[in-house]
């Protein structure tokens, strides 16, 4: 079994405890009650010369743990003052070491639109993602099927979040590249092998025909390497491991 097959194996695990505490239709009426604003995490990062969604974690299956410090709010502010355009925090407890206390925290003192990084298999996610104050959420095709992935964007979409699909390959980019409204990502690193390569981000824009905003995800770790993307039409850089470790 591959981690990534395991982290959505003990997903589900959590998620039948996440329900039994806080059942669905209780976060619903929670969510009619509040009248939440519609997210701006497209709209931040749209028609920039570039654009960073700065990382927020604290550790990860590959890197191990990466700051021992973890300060959230403190990484946002930093984040915040750094020029960042938006935030990504990792809500993934076992893995990533990330709780949705994390996202909830930073998004009492920033005003960045923040995208909940986690592994959503579940419409309760989706519903959860808007409550705690995400802008935006992260739909991994790799472990979605098409329906799946048609299901959470009409929820988003009823929601007013953005959604983000992740693709790793040509064939993932093949099967959304219909979704006009998404945010597409690619992700340098092999989720199997965790091996990066980011001409993966190059060769799959030069294959994307499409209008969507286009991200490069994982392995950027110096200016070059964006000065790199943008020379092939890439604008939007999401950047974790580099700046938690403030080598960037």
């Amino acid at each position: 079994m591959s981690i990534l097959q395991t982290i959505v194996t003990n997903t589900k695990a959590n998620l039948i405890e996440k329900k039994a505490q806080l059942p669905l239709e209780q976060i619903k009426l929670s969510l009619e009650d509040l009248s939440l604003p519609k997210g701006k995490f497209k709209d931040n990062i749209l028609n920039k010369d570039e654009a960073i969604i700065a990382e927020i974690k604290k550790a990860s299956p590959s890197a191990g743990v990466i700051d021992e410090d973890f300060n959230p709010v403190k990484k946002a502010l930093e984040y915040e003052a750094f020029g960042a355009s938006a935030l990504s925090i990792l809500t993934e407890e076992n893995f990533f070491m990330g709780s949705v206390d994390y996202l909830k925290k930073v998004k009492a003192i920033t005003s960045l639109p923040i995208l909940r990084k986690d592994f959503m298999i579940d419409e309760y996610q989706v519903y959860e993602s808007k409550l705690i104050g995400a802008d935006c959420i992260l739909l991994i095709a790799s472990i979605l099927s098409d329906q799946q992935i048609e299901d959470f964007i009409y929820i988003a979409k009823k929601l007013d979040l953005d959604y983000l699909i992740e693709v790793h390959d040509e064939n993932e980019l093949k099967r959304v590249e219909h979704f006009d409204d998404a945010l597409i990502g690619v992700n340098n690193r092999n989720l199997k092998t965790f091996e990066v390569d980011l001409n993966n981000s190059v060769r799959l824009r030069n294959l994307f025909k499409q209008k969507n905003i286009f991200i490069a995800e994982s392995g950027i770790k110096t200016r070059e390497d964006m000065n790199y993307l943008k020379q092939n039409n890439i604008k939007v850089f999401l950047i974790g491991e580099s700046l938690m470790r403030g080598s960037f």
